[in-house]
């Protein structure tokens, strides 16, 4: 390969080729013609000598050496922008996209005034907001997001991560109006015969709060509580709650906030079952460390979060 033939704009075109896999979708997210994605496409298939995308019935699919590009390209892509706001950072006139990745209650709860914060201060500027189920660090380690929100330790061999504590977390029970818990003192012993809802983000097959029923004799291997919905993520579980006898174990904030269904209410947890105090953190790379775009979307959040005892 000669690396002479690789121009910049080309590569940033292939980078939204590999994420959009279509080829007007990448013209109008990018405000170019087809004609330009196409003659971008044809050079990289000839520099990198593969097709890249194929076309499929539905529209086109990487190939195999096109995935192993893709998070290459990010972490390129991410180095030139990490150069270019070190020479010159004004957020006014700022256009970069910064992207994180969180869970929903995270999102929900946080992101709304950080949001509004940089559309007064850098209204050039994208905020990009993943909310796909995965695991939490991948996406800050493989470059293809600026920070993470998460209540999540990264593992021994994720110390490339810096984080800031922004909030606390505690967790509600959300149910119907009508359930038969709805107007009962709750206890663990009321509640061991639920009937639960699992949010299984990354596979997990037990609630978040189980443990605390194992812990007090109640739950064992042969009696386990009753969970019959399992869901990837927590779109979907206000409405569930609304018309079902499932309970949800949710942060507060989000299940405060499916209460404006009038189908639902939400009662404390019972202190025998509260988990011990978490918090939410803001995590960033230390590819990122030293940028000046990220050491001021930081700013922000020390600015509206540090110190001021937000639950989320």
């Amino acid at each position: 390969m000669d690396v002479s033939q690789i121009d910049i704009n080309s590569l940033f075109i292939l980078k939204h080729l590999l994420e959009e896999k279509h080829v007007s979708n990448t013209a109008h997210c990018m405000n170019i013609s087809q004609s330009s994605v196409s003659r971008a496409l044809q050079k990289m298939r000839t520099v990198f000598e593969d097709e890249l995308l194929v076309r499929i019935n539905s529209g086109y699919e990487l190939t195999p050496k096109a995935e192993t590009i893709k998070h290459d390209l990010n972490l390129v892509i991410t180095s030139l922008e990490v150069l270019v706001h070190k020479q010159s950072f004004k957020a006014e006139t700022n256009a970069s996209t910064v992207r994180f990745f969180g869970l929903q209650p995270q999102i929900n709860a946080l992101m709304p005034k950080v949001i509004n914060y940089i559309r007064h201060h850098a209204p050039l500027m994208t905020v990009s907001l993943d909310t796909t189920a995965r695991r939490h660090f991948e996406a800050l380690i493989s470059g293809d997001v600026h920070f993470v929100l998460s209540s999540h330790q990264p593992t021994y061999s994720d110390q490339s991560l810096y984080q800031m504590a922004i909030a606390s977390r505690d967790f509600k029970l959300l149910m119907n109006r009508e359930n038969p818990m709805a107007n009962k003192t709750l206890s663990a012993e009321a509640l061991v015969n639920c009937n639960f809802g699992q949010i299984s983000l990354q596979g997990e097959r037990t609630l978040s709060f189980e443990h605390k029923f194992i812990e007090l004799g109640l739950v064992d291997k042969k009696n386990r509580l009753s969970i019959p919905v399992q869901l990837s993520n927590f779109s979907s579980a206000p409405n569930i709650a609304a018309t079902s006898d499932i309970i949800f174990h949710l942060p507060s904030t989000y299940a405060n906030e499916a209460c404006r269904d009038e189908r639902l209410i939400v009662k404390d947890v019972p202190k025998e079952l509260r988990l011990d105090f978490q918090m939410i953190y803001l995590y960033w790379h230390k590819r990122f460390h030293d940028d000046p775009m990220c050491e001021w979307i930081r700013s922000i959040f020390k600015e509206l979060y540090l110190e001021k005892q937000v639950t989320a």
